[in-house]
């Protein structure tokens, strides 16, 4: 992140880069298709820039459309220092207008992933792409975060596939991936060697983690694009032990409980997901309303049966975002 000390500067720098930009030779930089409307609008964004800062100050939010635009030309022409220098100050303005971790501010992130990749800065790529995800979880129901969780996923499959291939791509180190689970001397947990380990261990911690972002990202799909059932609540007290072929008939009860947890979370998920599309878009103003409602109501439901699970069984439970009653060793 640039310091607002820094920031305060940029707006003459941009200035004068933009400047030399257009005046440099055309071999320089790569062009878009048509050069002289390439830099016409380079012009005028610098222009609209320095205007917006003169009128309203360097952190009006005004900023944020032309800095965003600035960059992607800059990017388009391979200049990634100054693109990801506008980008430093867009996060910026958004983080001063709109809070600390808004998706406002993803799309920003994912390109400078994508440009510190291009000049073979791994390591800034990586440190940038954990804070997405970070960004990410704070956000499990926004379908935004879709084509973010898919180009990581694709990530984790192209580092793979230059793995197998005999490559030793910088991520194996900078996400331990050959690192196992392990006890240290008094018992406690720890993390074994990132730099060195077991081949097998690699492919699978990273075809894993590919595999559970995908998942993530076609649930959301799912939920974003299908109506939401809400599910009935099971017969639990008509279970009696002439229906139950095999086992007890209390873990018959607890199965369609567990089950019944685990519709209704979903539900509850949909639902969220959902709120958010008719919130971003123009649906009528009933509609994020009722969304809002069955969450709300799914979310309570959510919390009683959760209740309920607790007191029936012995294991140990803990709640998802949603409630979701989970057993002893937290598997779904």
């Amino acid at each position: 992140m640039v310091s607002s000390d820094a920031l305060g500067t940029i707006g003459t720098a941009i200035r004068i880069i933009a400047l030399a930009v257009v005046a440099a030779p055309s071999g320089m930089f790569a062009q878009p298709d048509s050069p002289l409307a390439g830099e016409e609008a380079l012009q005028k964004l610098v222009a609209q820039i320095d205007e917006i800062q003169s009128l309203h100050g360097g952190d009006s939010p005004d900023l944020i459309e032309p800095l965003t635009e600035l960059s992607s030309l800059y990017e388009e022409r391979g200049n990634y220092e100054l693109a990801l220098t506008l980008i430093a100050e867009a996060t910026h303005v958004i983080e001063v207008n709109h809070g600390l971790h808004t998706l406002d501010e993803a799309e920003l992130m994912s390109r400078t992933i994508r440009m510190e990749r291009a000049r073979g800065n791994a390591e800034a790529a990586w440190n940038e792409e954990k804070e997405l995800r970070i960004l990410i979880r704070h956000h499990p129901y926004d379908a935004r975060t879709i084509p973010m969780l898919r180009e990581i996923a694709d990530a984790r499959r192209a580092i793979l596939a230059r793995y197998q291939a005999g490559e030793f791509p910088p991520e194996i180190v900078l996400g331990c991936y050959y690192s196992e689970g392990a006890y240290d001397a008094n018992g406690g947990p720890r993390r074994t060697d990132c730099r060195s380990g077991s081949r097998r261990r690699v492919i699978w911690a990273l075809g894993g983690e590919a595999a559970a972002y995908e998942r993530q990202a076609a649930r959301l799909t799912r939920w974003a694009e299908l109506p939401c059932a809400r599910p009935e609540p099971p017969d639990i007290a008509g279970i009696q032990r002439s229906t139950v072929r095999s086992g007890s008939v209390r873990r018959a009860k607890d199965v369609k409980a567990y089950a019944y947890l685990v519709a209704l979370s979903n539900y509850a998920g949909c639902t969220q997901v959902k709120y958010g599309l008719a919130a971003s878009t123009k649906a009528s103003p009933d509609e994020p309303s009722q969304l809002a409602s069955d969450r709300d109501a799914a979310v309570e439901e959510l919390a009683t049966q959760t209740a309920i699970c607790e007191e029936r069984n012995s294991a140990v439970v803990r709640a998802d975002p949603f409630g979701l009653c989970r057993d002893r060793d937290g598997a779904e």
